[in-house]
């Protein structure tokens, strides 16, 4: 199974090409500079395929971020994500931002996992063990027994780990958990759901 998987929602624009489980191009490109992030995806993404001689057709499927993340980032990822697997009739699965940093390759030390993302105005977008709790304010988390994955703003507030102080391609861990919901999902592109931290108007 020939996997496209990208992100625009974290800390970096994430793009990674998979066959069968064996990364065949994963880049991170910084955000610096780039004045919008729908015609940088795509062309990152033609570039990936160019280099591995491959095109749009040969892909099996797709897989992209849905969030937590700000308005205009979700809506490069989706909107591109949408369009590729509508035109070229291929499946398409959504991974949230808490998937990919359940995933992250950290010892959790047997604990169970609290996901904490920056919301602003002093919150966070919280999910415990797979469970998505919504913007909760910063003074009403507990995280004592739990192993916090957070960003590098919430930090020092909440301790535990920022996944940007971490050396991982996150592409590759939305590949990997692509394959797996796929066979329990039908990748239906119109079914993909956005997480928001903000409307429109506040991103």
């Amino acid at each position: 199974m020939l996997v496209l998987a990208f992100d625009t929602c974290m800390d970096k624009m994430y793009v990674t090409l998979c066959r069968d489980g064996a990364v065949l191009n994963s880049v991170a490109v910084p955000y610096e500079g780039m004045q919008t992030r729908s015609p940088k995806l795509l062309e990152t993404v033609k570039n990936v395929l160019l280099e591995n001689s491959l095109t749009f057709a040969d892909l099996d499927l797709i897989a992209t971020s849905v969030g937590p993340g700000g308005f205009t980032a979700i809506r490069t990822c989706m909107t591109v994500a949408r369009v590729m697997a509508q035109e070229l009739g291929k499946k398409l699965i959504g991974v949230t931002s808490f998937e990919i940093l359940e995933n992250l390759p950290v010892d959790f030390e047997g604990k169970k996992k609290l996901v904490a993302l920056d919301a602003r105005r002093e919150s966070a977008y919280v999910a415990v063990d797979g469970e998505i709790k919504g913007i909760v304010p910063l003074n009403e988390i507990q995280t004592d027994g739990y192993f916090v994955v957070t960003d590098d703003k919430l930090q020092p507030i909440l301790g535990g780990v920022s996944y940007q102080s971490l050396d991982v391609n996150l592409g590759e861990i939305i590949a990997k958990i692509a394959v797996e919901k796929s066979k329990n999902e039908d990748g239906d592109w119109g079914k993909l759901t956005p997480l928001y931290l903000s409307a429109p108007s506040n991103s």
